[in-house]
């Protein structure tokens, strides 16, 4: 019988490392808020003050030991508000200085890569007057531009707005946006920064990423480039399969980087000094030729703190390392902590740090080793391949916990196939990475290179082949809705509970407590996926339509707004399949959502109105027509097609698809109207028509606009509720308050999403339930 493991020692939190949670949760907290400088700086003020009161407490109470933590924390807390004190006014500064003068006057320099969105693209850039740094902002063009370019530019600029993506915006240091309209100058980097640059855009011209999946994803891998792989639709398959860390360049990178240019360098035989100063350029300019991410800028600094403290002959402390550094990278630009790379690699790296050897250990038990008898190299190979999936295993494991919060706050969705994902495809990354670095760097012998590219390309469709397999098992990625603050509170508590307690743990233990969650998240799966109550929700997705109609086993989403809103929506709803995602049409915000939902939940298949140029669905979804008059069984509910009569494409408001609903069980009916983006006329001719008549329910069209309904139409419909999907603060002016006039004197009970969040109308024996998303219920 074999003998317990032995379990790990409880690890010591150093101070850096409080220090770093203060400051994080502080300069968080302050930028995401508001830019009030005045109690900034009195908040620094009572800080100072009352870190030297509780200096002279601990001194007279003679626990002097303490001040080692206590110093640190509120000298962090202190640095950090003044730091955001100086990036507040900066960003008042630059706004104000692009306010009161032309754009056309600044340059702008390209600090990151940009991204492909609905208003065009989208990176970061400096503001640079005299050539000098004034302050970031987002850029905005109609046409991509590489890093690292200096532009001069005819355009316009706003401020952020009072609302959430203004502050998310504010907290990544950024002053606002800036519209290119046209491109007056363009320069490329020069210098070492330049000539790195252009290997990398030679390098992605080689590789062809839009060709296949595989190029696509090499080019993300070993250029940092994602571009292709957003455009091909891989960056939600990734992040389904919880491995975008692994296309991610950090650390995991430079190790590899280290490893095959310290394999070359030692070959040179330079003297140790010039070995370790080139190891730190290769190094660094790797992590420039990617796009210097956050990440990869974290792990870079952290292998110079590591060869610094060899140097002076001191023992290296890993998590004290990741501290200092990443406490230093936050005070000088505090605009980081607002960015998801970084805050993600942050608590990876402080996570594994502390909790990995737990980890590890608790992985052995559960897991222990298959007890191979077998010698000889084939005996160490397994052995080597056993160890490293429970390495892999143990790590995914920790990654995932301490960043739970964080991933399901900002995507909605956790990946429940995430650890068998890591041990499956971490040795396909790493050949490939290695593969594909080896081939960049025989960017001058296209021979041998394209001998290698038919390597990576077998690698990265087997890779991709894996990759889809797993997405699509069932439950492989759920929807979930989690409060930032309130999931970093219970992760923070629970990590102090198992810091305190340390307990052993045995196979048994462990299996009875994973039963258990099976139990209760299988309980909660069948309640919702096949119990659901039958109503109407209109969801809370900002400036578009997203209707989810559900009755026991059935579900239907009526569009999916503009974007990556709809996920939040359907995981505070509970829902894990869809039988069919309808769009009335192709405006983005009505449609703009669905890759986001197919990344979470299992569609069944996508509905359009007749004669819709489907093919920028996305390939592999069933699509189907619905014409005039063609029905839609959900449950016991009804949908009808009553608009458009003939096929109008999906184009334009008034070829949108308009549905009648229709409900009876027992005593209990509802009836309603989702009029999509369909104004008076259209509704109008599906009344003359007698289509639709008197209705209990409305879903206004076109956001509540002035053009949506007639007083005439209004008496005639009579809807008991009236509910409107639109966005705070929208250009628009959605709701007209002349189209709530009309609805209130036709004696319609009117919300709108931005108003009261999700609406949701149940059918009932006296008229429609009505229940907002507080839970008021009307």
């Amino acid at each position: 019988m074999s003998e317990p493991l032995e379990r790990p020692e409880r690890p010591m939190l150093p101070p850096l490392f409080w220090a770093l949670l203060a400051a994080l949760s502080c300069m968080r907290m302050v930028l995401w808020n508001g830019p009030d400088l005045r109690m900034i700086r009195v908040g620094a003020v009572v800080v100072v003050g009352l870190g030297t009161l509780c200096v002279f407490a601990v001194h007279a109470l003679r626990r002097d030991g303490l001040l080692t933590l206590v110093l640190p924390v509120f000298a962090a807390l202190a640095c950090s508000l003044g730091a955001c004190s100086l990036e507040l006014a900066q960003q008042a500064s630059l706004a104000q200085g692009l306010g009161a003068s032309s754009v056309s006057s600044w340059e702008f320099l390209l600090d990151a890569d940009m991204s492909k969105g609905s208003s065009g693209w989208r990176g970061r850039a400096s503001a640079l007057w005299d050539g000098r740094s004034a302050g970031s902002v987002w850029l905005v063009s109609d046409e991509r531009h590489r890093v690292g370019t200096t532009l001069r530019v005819v355009g316009r600029f706003s401020e952020n707005d009072d609302n959430e993506w203004g502050a998310s915006s504010r907290a990544q240091g950024l002053a606002g946006t800036v519209r290119a309209v046209s491109v007056l100058e363009r320069r490329a980097a020069d210098g070492l920064w330049g000539m790195v640059l252009d290997l990398r855009e030679e390098t992605l011209a080689r590789l062809e990423p839009s060709s296949s999946d595989a190029r696509a994803l090499l080019a993300g891998t070993i250029c940092g480039s994602t571009v292709a792989m957003a455009e091909r639709g891989l960056s939600e398959l990734f992040a389904a399969c919880g491995v975008s860390h692994l296309v991610a360049v950090s650390g995991g990178h430079l190790v590899l980087v280290t490893a095959l240019a310290g394999w070359a360098l030692d070959r040179a035989r330079l003297p140790v000094p010039l070995r370790v100063v080139a190891l730190l350029i290769i190094t660094g300019s790797f992590v420039v030729y990617c796009g210097a991410p956050p990440s990869a800028v974290r792990s870079w600094a952290m292998s110079l703190v590591a060869e610094l403290s060899r140097a002076a002959r001191r023992r290296s402390h890993p998590l004290s390392s990741v501290c200092a550094v990443a406490l230093a990278m936050a005070l000088v630009n505090p605009g980081v902590t607002g960015q998801l790379g970084y805050l993600l690699s942050v608590m990876c790296v402080c996570g594994i740090c502390a909790l990995g050897g737990y980890a590890r250990y608790v992985v052995r038990v559960c897991v222990p080793g298959v007890g191979m008898r077998t010698h000889g190299m084939l005996f160490v190979a397994l052995r080597r391949i056993e160890e490293d999936a429970r390495e892999v295993l143990a790590l995914t494991l920790v990654s995932q916990a301490v960043t739970l919060p964080l991933i399901c706050s900002t995507f909605s969705q956790l990946s429940l196939i995430a650890p068998l994902a890591n041990v499956l495809l971490a040795p396909l990354f790493s050949a490939l990475l290695a593969l594909g670095l080896v081939c960049a760097g025989l960017l001058w012998f296209p021979p041998a290179q394209a001998l290698l590219l038919v390597g990576c390309d077998a690698i990265g469709s087997v890779l991709m082949m894996v990759v889809r397999g797993l997405a699509r098992l069932p439950l492989a990625c759920v929807a979930v809705s989690v409060d930032e603050s309130l999931g970093l509170l219970v992760l923070g508590a629970a990590v102090v509970a198992l810091l305190l307690w340390w307990p052993r743990v045995t196979r048994r233990a462990i299996l009875c407590l994973l039963g258990l969650l099976l139990i209760f998240g299988g309980a909660h799966v069948v309640r919702w996926r096949f119990l659901a109550p039958p109503c109407v929700r209109v969801l809370d997705v900002g400036q578009g339509d997203a209707i989810l109609i559900t009755d026991g086993a059935a579900s239907v989403l009526v569009d999916t707004g503009p974007g990556e809103a709809v996920v939040e929506a359907l995981a505070r709803n509970n829902v894990f399949h869809l039988d069919a995602v309808v769009l009335t049409h192709l405006h983005a915000d009505h449609a703009g959502g669905l890759d986001g939902v197919q990344g979470v939940v299992s569609v069944g298949m996508v509905v359009v109105p007749e004669g819709t140029d489907a093919s920028q669905l996305g390939e592999g979804t069933r699509i189907e027509e619905l014409s005039y008059g063609d029905r839609i069984i959900v449950g016991d509910f009804a949908l009808r097609a009553v608009s458009p009569v003939e096929p109008a494409g999906g184009e334009g408001n008034e070829g949108s698809l308009v549905l009648s609903l229709d409900y009876t069980q027992g005593s209990r009916h509802l009836a309603g109207l989702l009029a999509a983006d369909a104004e008076r006329d259209e509704i109008g001719a599906a009344v003359v028509r007698g289509d639709v008549g008197d209705i209990d329910f409305l879903k206004v069209g076109h956001h509540g606009s002035e053009a949506s309904l007639t007083s005439d139409l209004a008496r005639t419909l009579r809807p008991e509720v009236s509910v409107a999907s639109a966005g705070e603060g929208n250009a628009y002016g959605h709701p007209d308050p002349v189209c709530v006039e009309v609805l209130e004197e036709a004696g319609s009970v009117f919300l709108c999403t931005k108003d009261v969040g999700d609406v949701t109308v149940e059918p009932g024996e006296a008229g429609p339930v009505v229940t907002c998303q507080g839970g008021e219920e009307l």
